[in-house]
């Protein structure tokens, strides 16, 4: 069994005496960080290269690296008129391909068999309607395969393939959501429909059989803030941190780029920039673990070495795009530009981008590149090219889809280092060896503070040697979520945290802070997350029971916060939910 040490000791008056001798390492241990934290965002400037124009202006289009080539399929062109071309880059030259159909604001993704299946859009033009079509593009060949048709009509969907080479389809525009799924071959099948409606909606895997649909945009545009995530298979799920955080969502954007886990292992973890109602952006990390009997999704912040910057040059930056990740050198990009783009699109604007070293411990590293003013800049969602360089193409300008871009940037942020650095973030060496010498005494005198600690007090359990805070937290929720299922202590609706920290061995606020970093919840929110479940359960197999005796029985204290805890993690009462048609 597991046990974790408490890391909170609390240190009275009486517990420390510090001699003059001691005043200055003392110091030194709290105004370090500050020191080293005016340099833990890195500024630097970057080239931004102009490749050749494409052939045809296009915004609302699909972009994707493919067969090695840079490819853009569909969209709409100057007028919004939706054009049913293609085109491909290679030998510094665009060649022009005709498609089936039209798809403005269409569905793309790339499939294991390399090929891209295409679908969707508007039916007309200034983005008017949806349509059903679909097609296949096969990039060896540079041909399109017209071969059928969506079960729902749809405009800004988004899909996922499944390790049966089936793919999920949903999300939609000014129209009904619901999930579908391709059979990889020629046909769509209508699933079930969605408790909230969604446009370009975020399709995790989070089994090798099963997804979660969450974020996205209201299916008219409107800023959706929904804790409810769908799944394919199963009951929908509640995710406290969507509360006050909702995902970063743009036109065009792909699930699969933000993909960091391991399919061959079974790992499905993706990284999602999300902002709050402030308009602070932030890391999210998605990660499916193994709970009881079936899959259970967490959404937590990632920790980073300073807030993502909202600020640089002297003016207020937007973030446009979602996040890229480059599996190759760990790092996940995504697109800002100034925030006075849209009172003023016309005219010259920096780029940014923001660089997350997601594999640096135990915070990301960020690096925030820079361009210089450059005109016609439009927001678009960035792709990635075989060196790891990061390409914005097409887009509209000035502000207006009546007016797309044909142009094509080359930001050269990838795995070679980048050319132009700033000074400003830059410390000279002598303060930096003087940093680490003084850094160098204070770990001296920690060390020497910790030992003679240790030699006085008796811990309270033991931890492994070398587990770090993180991975110490990390095992720390595995026991509570053990604990949880094993002994069901949620059943008691007098459940409080002291009790469940009692039953750990440890300490109340290491419990709440372990909760609040690994799952992004509180202790309350969490605790009825599983009684709910539990509701369901039970509802599930004596749909005739009583609701008095259901929410006794799964550890509530009344009907009232009964009815409002189920409504607000299934978006569904009771009675909804159990009349609803459960595939």
């Amino acid at each position: 069994m597991l046990e974790v040490k408490n890391l909170h000791t609390k240190i009275g008056e009486k517990e420390i005496l510090m001699s003059r001798h001691h005043i200055l390492p003392f110091l030194l241990m709290f105004l370090l960080p500050l020191v080293a934290g005016a340099d833990n965002l890195s500024v630097i400037r970057v080239e931004a290269e102009r490749l050749p124009d494409m052939n045809i202006p296009r915004a609302g289009h699909a972009v994707f690296c493919v067969n090695g080539e840079l490819t853009v399929a569909g969209g709409h062109t100057t007028g919004f008129v939706p054009t049913p071309t293609a085109e491909y880059l290679k030998d510094g030259k665009w060649h022009l391909m005709q498609m089936f159909y039209n798809h403005d604001f269409g569905m793309a993704i790339k499939l294991k068999s390399g090929k891209m299946l295409l679908a969707g859009g508007a039916a007309e033009n200034i983005g008017v309607g949806q349509t059903f079509t679909a097609e296949l593009y096969d990039p060896v060949t540079h041909s399109f395969d017209g071969f059928g048709s969506m079960d729902v009509k749809r405009a800004k969907a988004t899909a996922q393939e499944l390790d049966s080479g089936l793919v999920v389809v949903s999300g939609n525009w000014h129209y009904d959501d619901g999930i579908e799924v391709f059979d990889g071959q020629r046909k769509f099948t209508y699933i079930k429909d969605m408790a909230v409606h969604r446009a370009y909606p975020f399709i995790f895997r989070i089994a090798n059989d099963d997804v979660m649909i969450l974020g996205g945009l209201g299916s008219k545009g409107d800023s959706l803030y929904s804790p409810v995530a769908e799944r394919l298979r199963g009951d929908t799920l509640h995710i406290p941190l969507l509360e006050t955080w909702k995902p970063i969502t743009i036109d065009g954007h792909s699930n699969s780029e933000g993909f960091i886990g391991d399919e061959d292992k079974g790992v499905y973890v993706y990284l999602m920039a999300v902002e709050n109602r402030d308009g602070q952006a932030a890391i999210a990390r998605v990660q499916s673990t193994t709970a009881g009997n079936g899959t259970s999704p967490t959404v937590t912040l990632l920790p980073t070495v300073c807030p993502v910057p909202m600020q640089s040059h002297g003016e207020q930056i937007e973030y446009v795009s979602s996040l890229i990740v480059d599996r190759q050198s760990e790092k996940a990009y995504m697109v800002a530009l100034p925030q006075s783009y849209h009172q003023h699109p016309e005219g010259a604007k920096r780029i940014y981008v923001l660089c997350v070293d997601y594999a640096q411990r135990p915070k990301a590293g960020m690096t925030l590149y820079y361009t210089d003013p450059i005109p016609d800049v439009t927001p678009c969602y960035p792709v990635l090219d075989a060196d790891g360089n990061l390409l914005l193409v097409g887009g509209i300008t000035h502000g207006s889809n009546f007016t797309p871009s044909p142009a094509v940037w080359l930001l050269r942020v990838g795995r070679k280092p980048a050319a132009l650095h700033a000074g400003s973030s830059h410390w000279p060496m002598a303060l930096l060896i003087l940093v680490a010498l003084l850094l160098a005494g204070a770990c001296a005198y920690l060390f020497i503070y910790k030992k003679r600690r240790e030699s006085k007090e008796q811990p309270l359990d033991t931890v492994q040697d070398h587990a770090s805070p993180d991975s110490a937290s990390a095992m720390l929720m595995q026991r509570i979520n053990q604990v949880m299922e094993e002994q069901k202590l949620y059943r008691n609706s007098e459940l409080k945290l002291q009790d469940l920290a009692a039953v750990l061995g440890t300490n109340r606020r290491f419990v709440s802070d372990c909760i609040n970093s690994q799952m992004g919840c509180t202790f309350s929110q969490y605790v009825n997350i599983y009684r709910i479940n539990y509701a369901k359960h039970v509802l599930r197999q004596r749909p005739d029971k009583k609701i008095a005796d259901v929410y006794i029985e799964s550890g509530f204290a009344n009907e009232m916060s009964f009815y409002r805890t189920f409504k607000s993690v299934t978006g569904m009462t009771p009675k909804e939910w159990l009349n609803q048609k459960i595939d």
